[in-house]
């Protein structure tokens, strides 16, 4: 049976990006495959297709706990 891939998930009841530096999510920065985007500064981010390490980088990274990994 195959091993099912982690997906990153975001709480947007909690993700603020106005409270993040220069309205840029730090999970993005944090994130070594870049799993999760942001269009602009100040604009709501969201998780894309792709095979997540498991490193928990984008869940430290968020001050504001909003990331979770499914």
């Amino acid at each position: 049976m195959p091993e099912e891939k982690v997906k990153v998930a975001i709480d947007y009841k909690r993700c603020d990006p106005r409270r993040c530096d220069r309205g840029i999510c730090s999970a993005i920065e944090a994130c070594p495959t870049k799993l999760i985007k942001q269009i602009e500064p100040y604009d709501s981010p969201y998780p894309v297709a792709g095979f997540c390490q498991e490193c928990g980088k984008c869940l430290d990274a968020c001050l504001l706990k909003a990331i979770s990994m499914l």
